[in-house]
């Protein structure tokens, strides 16, 4: 289940994807301030530069400073990966420790060879992986 943190970043970096859109084409600037994202997509302020911040230090969004400052995409929406975005905010995807590929840990009072669980919770980590890792931001401004 995803968290608030990881709803609200996918929220604003839908906004940032689509002001990235309207600035290829020359409409505005791509560069927009945390109160504009949250009047865009309802969120505080305060959660949402939060969030920003992890965003910018894991190289999803950029910022700058000043009156024609604020923040904006760092690569283009289509190269930004679901998968990489829930992991920076809500850590492992797999449902268990023992399946994680990023976040392994075993457990201590099981044999994973043996664990019927363990083999099933790999599969359901797998099928999600199948499509956060093949998804991106773009996918969410075209959800059909």
């Amino acid at each position: 289940m995803l968290t608030k943190k990881a709803q609200y970043a996918f929220r604003a970096l839908t906004v940032l994807a689509r002001r990235q859109r309207a600035a290829a084409s020359n409409e505005v600037s791509e560069w927009l301030s945390a109160r504009e994202i949250s009047e865009a997509a309802p969120m505080s302020v305060k959660f949402l530069e939060q969030i920003l911040v992890e965003l910018r230090s894991g190289g999803v969004v950029k910022s700058r400073r000043g009156p024609h400052g604020g923040h904006a995409l760092s690569r283009p929406a289509e190269e930004i990966a679901m998968a990489k975005v829930l992991r920076m905010m809500d850590g492992p995807i797999a449902p268990l420790a023992c399946v994680s590929l990023h976040y392994y840990e075993r457990c201590e009072d099981c044999v994973e060879e043996d664990c019927g669980l363990h083999r099933m919770m790999a599969d359901v980590r797998d099928a999600q992986l199948s499509v956060l890792e093949h998804r991106s931001l773009e996918d969410l401004l075209n959800p059909t």
